[in-house]
């Protein structure tokens, strides 16, 4: 898992995508330590797909942000984030560099007020020189917010009431 990993998350970058102009603000999980996390959660996940209740439980129990678990899921294609409605696509990729981590605390928070939306960490959205990217899919078609803030996702979802 961790060469196809390594492979996924170096995509963007591989295929000469923009980056952006600013300087990266964060550092990314090491591929090991999310290889492992993805373990875990291929072990936590049901029918393929596992809950966002779940995931909090884990990363709680392990003394680790729940961010790191969401973004091992797009290593591996066997598990999906269990959740109905418009979809929040979240760059978990290069996009950990600009704050994707953060976005997807605050999306975990957000959720567990108001689960209105399915959260679907992805490997990148080719959006690299507006990072972090985020796309929401729904009945109004596909919102893109890049680069994405907290304040951003916040507009988008209360859109969604």
């Amino acid at each position: 898992m961790h060469e196809e990993a390594a492979a996924i998350l170096g995509a963007c970058k591989s295929a000469g995508m923009k980056t952006p102009t600013r300087s990266p603000t964060h550092a990314d999980v090491d591929m090991s330590r999310l290889s492992a996390m993805g373990l875990e959660v291929e072990e936590l996940a049901e029918a393929g797909e596992v809950t966002i209740a779940a995931l909090v439980e884990l990363a709680e129990d392990r003394g680790r942000p729940v961010s790191h678990y969401l973004a091992a899921i797009p290593l591996g294609d066997e598990v999906k984030v269990a959740g109905t409605g418009p979809a929040l696509k979240v760059c978990a990729g290069s996009c950990q560099q600009w704050g994707a981590l953060d976005l997807l605390d605050h999306v975990v928070e957000r959720w567990q007020k108001q689960p209105r939306f399915r959260l679907v960490p992805v490997a990148c959205l080719d959006r690299c020189d507006q990072a972090p990217a985020c796309e929401l899919h729904g009945d109004h078609g596909v919102l893109v917010i890049a680069p994405a803030t907290k304040a951003t996702l916040d507009d988008a979802l209360d859109a969604l009431s």
